[in-house]
């Protein structure tokens, strides 16, 4: 048991939602939406090859410098390579409107979400997310649709912030939106590096939900297989 806490921080996928269909598939069908409203004839397939040659280049830059790039920048810069062209801002508008749509649909809760947050929402101590997204909009669009945003006082995303787990601005943000020190908060997740390595080297204590039983050994304060199984400690 640890001292009371006065924030809880949660990761975002894989933590409190998962995926109803794969994403590449999700992004698939996005992309066939869009192809009819390009100013040029080009097949989905085309599409979804140009879109992994750039998610690979920023995929990069994510990793290796911890910024994130925003659907605002990534899909001009696709547009451009599918049409050949400089894109239209109405173009890219309904081009991000598709994704951001098709992805917040996608998020299924797990079955322990709703019923952990909501036990931790009757307590003294606040609730936030911290998310890496290229779409603060997907962020918003998932927790609606799977009706947790009212259990959240902030939701802070890489797509705002600019910064992504687990580099420590990241967190030193989403603290100053409570005003709490890092050993003030708790920070939740799924990924030993991102959750839990940026949640350790920013002073946060740290549970890791592993639900897929990847981690042997954790660098988490606590390590638990399941929400449920976390619900049962008093880890704040």
């Amino acid at each position: 048991m640890v001292q009371q806490r006065k924030v809880i921080f949660f990761d975002l996928g894989e933590t409190l939602v998962t995926q109803n269909i794969e994403d590449n598939m999700v992004t698939r069908n996005a992309l066939r939406e869009i192809s009819p409203i390009l100013p040029k004839r080009v097949s989905p397939e085309r599409m979804f090859e140009l879109y992994r040659d750039g998610y690979k280049i920023n995929e990069k830059l994510r990793s290796t410098h911890h910024v994130e790039i925003p659907i605002q920048v990534w899909m001009r810069q696709l547009l451009e390579r599918i049409i050949e062209n400089n894109p239209s801002d109405e173009l890219v508008s309904k081009a991000i409107k598709i994704v951001v749509r098709a992805r917040a649909t996608n998020g299924v809760a797990f079955d322990d979400a709703h019923s952990t947050i909501k036990k931790l929402s009757r307590r003294d101590v606040k609730l936030g997310i911290i998310s890496n997204v290229s779409s603060h909009e997907v962020a918003m669009g998932i927790l609606d649709n799977v009706r947790l945003t009212k259990y959240f006082d902030e939701i802070v995303t890489s797509a705002r912030v600019g910064i992504r787990k687990p580099d420590p601005g990241i967190f030193r943000y989403a603290l100053m939106q409570f005003k709490a020190r890092p050993k003030e908060a708790v920070m939740v997740g799924d990924s030993e590096i991102h959750d839990i390595g940026g949640g350790y080297i920013s002073g946060l204590k740290t549970v890791l939900v592993d639900r897929r039983h990847r981690v042997e050994n954790s660098l988490a304060d606590y390590h638990f297989s399941s929400l449920r199984d976390a619900s049962r400690e008093r880890f704040c």
